[in-house]
């Protein structure tokens, strides 16, 4: 169909939306948003935006586009619609670390009677960092180590 378009000289009003022609729209939702990657925190390997079926097989979501480096696999997805990345790049150990502090931090807005602003606000607060920087996808191990270990005290109060 576009090139039907292209022969009768029509363009199109706008291009599809893609990393490399993100919504402006949904840029602005971003509200923390982190700089693209361009080099593997973990191994120095240039980072490409890649579909994320060459990360998982097939794609996945509405927003089918991560960042990987091409030397060890690291990756990270991307805000829908944008090319902002969802956290840090994370490898095979810093992947497995952030999943254990979801597990430990969602039940306290899932079921423990939090609502999610307030989990983070919370979280925050005992990790003494800014609010807008407790996002477990921003973590290395370390800090994720942290935060289980910070919410197991709090359970056995």
């Amino acid at each position: 169909m576009k090139s039907a378009f292209a022969n009768a000289g029509i363009t199109p009003k706008h291009e599809p939306v893609t990393p490399w022609n993100p919504s402006r729209r949904a840029i602005r939702r971003v509200l923390n948003p982190l700089p693209a990657p361009t080099v593997c925190r973990f191994c120095g390997t240039d980072v490409q935006i890649v579909r994320n079926s060459e990360i998982y097989g097939r794609d996945f979501g509405d927003w089918p586009w991560a960042y990987l480096c091409g030397g060890c696999r690291a990756y990270v997805g991307m805000h829908p619609f944008t090319a902002i990345p969802l956290g840090t790049l994370a490898d095979a150990d810093t992947r497995a670390a952030r999943m254990r502090a979801k597990a430990a931090f969602n039940p306290l807005w899932q079921r423990d009677g939090m609502s999610r602003t307030e989990a983070y606000s919370w979280l925050a607060a005992r990790l003494g960092i800014a609010v807008g920087e407790c996002h477990v996808g921003w973590f290395d191990i370390d800090m994720c180590d942290r935060v289980v270990a910070v919410i197991n005290e709090e359970r056995q109060k």
